[in-house]
């Protein structure tokens, strides 16, 4: 969630307790929207097509990663579970759109990352 180097990093306020808070706050907040987001999926993906995947619970896994990079570490820990959560409607949403528009990409790769990225 972090390199040494940042965490080493004194606060500008002259503490040099370094930056522990944020290094905390990213790990926190990146397996929060990571897990949510698989579970959302695994769950999503039974509904819509009946059946279990392991595949669905990892490209939604990594939805919640792509989803939250960008604000990890300001982002609130229930902030999180709301962004994986909606990472993962956005994934299901996007291998919708791709199968109507015969988009072959069998590893999900630009749903998971344009799709969850971008949101």
């Amino acid at each position: 969630p972090g390199s040494f180097n940042k965490i080493l990093v004194p606060y500008e306020t002259g503490t040099y307790n370094g930056q522990w808070s944020a290094v905390g706050r990213t790990a926190v907040t990146t397996t929060l929207a990571g897990c949510t987001a698989a579970l959302t999926t695994l769950f999503g993906k039974r509904l819509l097509s009946g059946h279990w995947n392991v595949t669905d619970v990892c490209n939604g896994l990594l939805g919640g990663f792509a989803a939250i990079t960008g604000g990890c570490s300001v982002v609130e820990p229930w902030a999180a579970i709301i962004c994986g959560f909606v990472a993962a409607l956005v994934l299901l949403g996007c291998n919708k759109l791709a199968e109507k528009l015969r988009y072959d990409d069998p590893l999900e790769a630009a749903q998971l990352h344009g799709g969850c990225g971008a949101w």
